[in-house]
């Protein structure tokens, strides 16, 4: 390129395709000139005995051709170089040139004798290639499909073990309300006694176990919290009912 201009990262770096084809040219370069000078796209030269028709597609930032096609018309052979770029499919582009040259072939008439079939088996080998591009691509898009799939039947059955895991929590959290209500009814039948029958109840064990209690076994036997019957057993000393050891 031009001193001063930004060189290409590697990984942007055009590649360079091309094929040849056998033909007799059968008229003046000047001729061939004017007969492709209603395409204003084109740069048209004389190389020695060669007519150079450039195709510039896309220039990069530097303003070099980047994206482009050169044709040479020799007296005995057309070749055609073009360029093709990362990211775009060598294949697809191949047959985007032949199009193009055939369109080229057409304006050129009878200034040439092409070889025809030389020109329909390019065309075959492309679209073949095309073909085989095109189901390369129906494939890769079904493996894509099919990954998708597999990840959605994954997250439907990790749906669906949640939603059990759930319905057993709620289960759960339902028996651990009953045995809590159940606990709580329990609760409420400790402190059923009032504090005169709990303190004759008292009196009555003290008087039967020779003036001693476990506050324990009867808390145990009687259904009563131990803390009540400690708070009834100092009553019952300060109120004089009994005397403290």
């Amino acid at each position: 390129g031009p001193a001063g201009a930004a060189p290409k990262p590697e990984d942007s770096k055009a590649q360079v395709s091309g094929f040849k084809i056998s033909a007799t040219r059968t008229a003046k370069k000047e001729d061939i000139i004017s007969s492709l000078s209603s395409l204003s796209f084109l740069e048209i030269a004389i190389d020695g005995d060669a007519v150079v028709v450039i195709n510039i597609e896309s220039r990069d930032i530097s303003n070099n051709p980047y994206l482009f096609s050169i044709l040479f018309l020799k007296p005995d052979s057309v070749e055609l170089q073009y360029t093709y770029i990362p990211g775009m499919s060598p294949k697809k582009r191949k047959l985007d040139v032949i199009r193009y040259f055939i369109n080229i072939a057409t304006l050129l008439g009878s200034s040439y004798n092409i070889e025809m079939s030389r020109i329909y088996q390019l065309l075959e080998n492309a679209l073949g290639d095309m073909s085989e591009y095109v189901s390369l691509q129906y494939d890769t898009l079904f493996s894509l499909y099919d990954n998708t799939k597999g990840e959605v039947n994954q997250m439907r059955h990790e749906l669906e073990r949640l939603r059990e895991s759930n319905k057993m929590l709620s289960r759960e959290n339902y028996e651990l309300k009953l045995t809590t209500d159940e606990l709580r009814v329990r609760l409420t039948g400790l402190e059923t006694y009032s504090d005169e029958v709990l303190g004759a109840k008292l009196q009555e064990w003290i008087s039967e176990h020779q003036g001693e209690i476990n506050v324990f076994e009867f808390a145990k036997v009687h259904k009563v919290s131990e803390g009540r019957i400690d708070d009834m057993l100092n009553k019952l000393v300060r109120e004089g009912y009994m005397s403290s050891r």
